[in-house]
């Protein structure tokens, strides 16, 4: 799927999805409001007819209009009451807006109820004409507050707009995770096919490769053997320079195994073994060398942690490390020593030589970089490609007394 197929694929669904969930707060409030206006104003016509009977019994037996109000002034859902003559004089009025009237003038078309915006809040007032007995008809205006209705509107919008919220930035973080692990997808597909290029193109170089070195191994195989004899059969003078010739046909010999083996995929045969293992492989194995040489050689075994490895392998790298190691170094020794840390091997190997400078860390991993005169750069590079065929990484530091660390860290195995 393509970047602005998956931005429509996603965006365009979330955002109908809260669009049409603000519509349909919107005509909820709406019809909530409509609903309650139409409960009320059923309510107070009922109320005002009630109250318009009574009042024009009250009236024609002489009550003054004001005594008549009085007895109504407590009801709890009426919230004023007001008599008005034709002239639109207030007789008498009732009102639990603290001493304020909310009444205004009926407006055109003559209906029996309307709204009327006050500092009180929206006030839903009622109309009932009343015959007073001498031929005037009285309107008793009867109001009921809104504002209870509009803070339940407003609570409801506002929870609707932190509902609202609440959607969008769960839409947005599932959106941005989802985008995110689609992103990493792509990456993952074209670091995968990149890396199908470049294992191909490496076959095709590592045979290619093969073949020219063994070309060119059968003459140098040949020369040497005339060196051999002409070594035998040659004068004294010239039997010198034979045998100088078939060392240098020898080194050439030497350096393309070496540049074969660099290219030749490696082929792991993996087993559940202690970490261990391969580590004293290694180490009795480079232990000869280092004697010869009056180094030392420490190793302190960690606890037994296993994992999955190639035995020879996983030995070879850890002796080509040593080796170095014990080159590099004239006097003290080397230090071996194997951890556990967060499910992982980490084995850690100390030199006494002088140390790799800053700048070289990475690069003495690169194939045919050393700094020794008779070295090939290859037993690094060697390691790091077992290393790292094993899932592992490698690193180079300095150490505390001046020499070098190379650490590898391997992925656990449960056992």
């Amino acid at each position: 799927m393509r970047r602005r197929e998956f931005l429509a694929f996603f965006i365009l669904p979330t955002a109908g999805i809260l669009i049409l969930f603000f519509v349909q707060a919107t005509l909820n409030r709406s019809f909530i409001r409509n609903r309650t206006e139409a409960l009320v104003r059923e309510q107070l016509t009922a109320s005002a007819r009630i109250l318009g009977i009574e009042l024009e019994q009250r009236l024609a037996t002489g009550v003054i209009p004001q005594a008549a109000l009085d007895r109504y002034a407590g009801e709890t859902d009426i919230y004023f009451l007001a008599l008005v003559d034709p002239g639109g004089s207030v007789l008498a009025w009732s009102s639990q807006f603290e001493g304020y009237l909310p009444i205004a003038g009926r407006p055109a078309g003559d209906p029996e109820s309307w709204m009327i915006d006050s500092p009180a809040g929206t006030i839903l007032n009622v109309v009932r004409s009343i015959p007073a007995g001498d031929g005037r008809d009285f309107s008793l205006h009867l109001g009921y507050s809104l504002a209870r209705l509009d803070e339940m509107l407003a609570y409801s919008r506002r929870s609707a707009l932190l509902l609202f919220t609440a959607l969008a930035a769960v839409g947005l973080l599932i959106f941005s995770g989802i985008y995110r692990m689609h992103r990493a997808s792509l990456s993952r597909a074209e670091e995968a096919a990149v890396e199908r290029k470049e294992k191909e193109r490496y076959r095709e170089l590592s045979g290619f490769t093969a073949g020219v070195a063994h070309e060119i191994k059968n003459p140098l195989n040949s020369l040497v053997l005339l060196c051999e004899i002409m070594e035998k059969k040659a004068p004294e003078s010239l039997a010198e320079d034979a045998a100088l010739g078939r060392i240098e046909v020898q080194k050439i010999a030497r350096i393309l195994d070496q540049f074969s083996s660099i290219l030749r995929p490696i082929d792991l045969r993996l087993e559940t073994i202690p970490v261990s293992v391969p580590v004293g492989d290694a180490v009795e194995a480079v232990r000869p060398a280092a004697e010869a040489k009056g180094i030392s050689v420490q190793w302190t075994p960690g606890p037994g942690l296993a994992v999955r490895a190639d035995r020879g392998l996983l030995a070879q790298a850890l002796f080509n490390i040593l080796r170095n190691g014990v080159e590099a170094s004239e006097q003290g020794g080397i230090s071996v020593r194997v951890e556990s840390k967060k499910s992982q091997a980490a084995i850690s190997i100390e030199d006494a030589g002088p140390g790799i400078p800053e700048e070289n860390r990475e690069r003495v991993f690169e194939p045919f970089f050393s700094t020794k005169a008779e070295g090939l750069g290859v037993g690094l590079f060697l390691a790091r490609k077992i290393v790292e065929a094993h899932g592992g990484r490698i690193s180079a530091s300095c150490g505390r007394a001046g020499g070098s660390v190379f650490r590898i860290e391997l992925p656990g195995e449960k056992t």
